[in-house]
């Protein structure tokens, strides 16, 4: 059992004989089934239990928390690294809906990406690009669904700074490179729910060879937050068994974009001598005259950070 299950339990089983008659059926209702109450309200719970909703609101302070939402982010935590896609999905299946799927999930990604404006500091952010623009390697790590996530990251920050390295494969290359890296590299690593083992075994090794490390995740509660130096929390709140990243992608890129900005004249050389490659090899389409295309001023001046400048 993981220590977050168990501690989830003892804190029930510990307070059960203070607790009323009517907090005792939530209880035993819980831990009868304490999967059943994902995505229940506190309404919702309190019908199935026969009992007014400020009992239960009541019981989650007794169980120490400051009330029901703050009870169950600790229960959607825990959810976070046991539901299975099937579970998900059936879960999901049972609500009903007045909008369409396509509606709700783009209200979903709306919700999401209205979290991230509002939670993560303009300091945080500048701190992270600068940590990601100083280290002499970076390794961007993700596995299973945060495979994509990781690759994203990888291909943009490969086109503004040198010795970036990418690994979405599970393969054994990556440990070999950060054993040889030196202190001065830097791993930022992708972990959403269900946290791959193979994702914390990196991050385990490279602590072990004194590599910093940045995590992104979706909670305090993750594994990876303890083997971290940084973490950045953004959650990833759902409808259903697919995992909604849609407001992780424009953090990333604004990532990359502040981390250019550290140095506007070595990125822009990057980028052209990218654009060069890609245009005398013809990997684009393109109507226009390639050498127009490579006249670039190369001063950098039209990059800007995203964060406004202090007044």
């Amino acid at each position: 059992m993981s220590s977050l299950k168990k501690d989830f339990f003892e804190n029930i089983i510990n307070v059960y004989p203070t607790l009323s008659p009517k907090k005792k059926r939530v209880a035993d209702f819980i831990l009868r089934d304490y999967k059943k109450i994902f995505l229940m309200t506190a309404k919702e719970i309190a019908e199935a239990c026969e009992v007014s909703e400020p009992t239960i609101i009541r019981f989650t302070v007794d169980l120490g928390f400051t009330g029901y939402s703050d009870f169950m982010q600790q229960v959607k935590a825990l959810l976070h690294m046991e539901l299975t896609s099937q579970e998900r999905l059936i879960k999901a299946s049972k609500q009903t809906h007045e909008k369409s799927t396509l509606q709700l999930y783009c209200q979903n990604a709306v919700h999401n990406l209205e979290n991230v404006m509002n939670s993560f500091s303009e300091t945080d952010f500048k701190q992270i690009a600068k940590e990601l623009h100083k280290a002499d390697q970076v390794f961007v790590v993700g596995y299973r669904a945060s495979g994509t996530l990781a690759y994203y990251l990888g291909y943009l920050l490969k086109k503004v700074r040198p010795n970036v390295f990418t690994d979405i494969n599970l393969s054994w290359d990556i440990m070999d490179s950060i054993t040889h890296s030196g202190k001065g590299s830097l791993l930022f690593a992708m972990a959403y729910p269900r946290y791959p083992i193979r994702t914390l075994e990196t991050l385990k090794h490279a602590r072990r060879y004194g590599l910093k490390i940045i995590a992104l995740t979706d909670n305090h509660k993750s594994p990876v937050v303890s083997l971290s130096d940084q973490h950045i929390i953004l959650d990833v709140e759902g409808v259903s068994f697919v995992d909604p990243f849609s407001h992780i992608l424009p953090f990333l890129g604004a990532l990359v974009h502040e981390v250019t900005f550290l140095n506007n004249q070595k990125s822009m050389e990057r980028i052209v001598e990218f654009d060069k490659s890609v245009a005398s090899s013809n990997e684009f389409f393109a109507e226009d005259n390639p050498d127009e295309r490579l006249k670039y001023k190369n001063d950098g001046s039209y990059l800007h950070s995203l964060w406004p400048e202090s007044q």
